[in-house]
């Protein structure tokens, strides 16, 4: 009894040394696969875990890999519905502020004359007629307002994350439901901006993002602010996910600036 007592007390004096020193080594160990190493410490020692950092609400981008497409259906309709509703109310702003004559009927849906106007095109003298290129609309109306129309719609839709073709489909779309439904309330289609909206505002849209995105990668902090005014559409977030905001943006549209 006394020789295995012995044995064991032993045994403890040889393997305390070895336990302490153990306990002593505080190692750098990777947990979930996280680039900032956690330290392990001993279970008699205080910790301290400044929790600052990971409470940042600065704003921050990320370039998406792939962006969305028309296989994004849900999505794009949401995105083409804001777009539409937003046109319906700068249309109702713009004839209230215009002096027009009649304004009642340059917003409210007369449904015969609607089913009328969508039956026939608007012709030079600007009235419901045949199949004619020619809407009789200025040179201001078609080839700077129209295009511009274009233009942005299409960089609407390259703001909220979707690739060429698609953005391209959501200003056609645009352009086909503002002289079918907007503007169609109180005169015809007019083929010219059919064709011209879209034709031309699309390419022009693609200079536009292009060159803005070149005035964001220089260093010069005025060259930035001027890529907001060549591009203001930008100033829009792809995916509320994709950016740190904290609890200051809800809804449909979120807005920052990448400065």
């Amino acid at each position: 009894m006394m020789k295995k007592l012995f044995t064991a007390l032993l045994y403890l004096i040889l393997l305390t040394p070895i336990f302490v020193i153990s306990a002593g080594i505080a190692r750098a160990e990777t947990i979930f696969g996280d680039t900032s190493p956690v330290l392990m410490s001993p279970v008699n020692s205080s910790v301290l875990i400044d929790s600052a950092e990971y409470r940042n609400t600065d704003i921050e981008f990320y370039k998406e890999a792939d962006r969305k497409s028309l296989a994004d259906f849900e999505d794009f309709l949401r995105a083409t519905r804001n777009v539409y509703f937003t046109l319906w109310l700068v249309r109702i702003v713009q004839v209230n502020t215009m002096d027009i004559t009649n304004k009642d009927k340059q917003v409210l849906i007369n449904p015969f004359r609607w089913w009328k106007n969508i039956f026939g095109f608007q012709n030079k003298n600007r009235k419901r007629g045949d199949f004619e290129v020619e809407d009789g609309d200025s040179f201001k109306t078609n080839w700077i307002a129209h295009p511009a129309f274009g233009a942005y719609s299409y960089l609407y839709y390259r703001a909220k994350g979707y690739n060429f073709y698609t953005s391209a489909l959501g200003s056609v779309i645009q352009s086909t439901l503002f002289e079918y439904t907007i503007e169609g309330v109180i005169q015809s289609p007019s083929i010219q901006d059919l064709i011209v909206t879209p034709g031309v505002g699309i390419p022009a849209g693609v200079i536009l993002e292009e060159t803005s995105e070149w005035l964001e990668s220089q260093d010069s902090g005025f060259l930035k602010a001027a890529s907001y005014i060549v591009n203001p559409v930008k100033i829009i977030v792809p995916d509320r996910d994709k950016v740190n905001l904290g609890p200051l943006v809800t809804g449909q549209v979120v807005i920052a600036f990448n400065w």
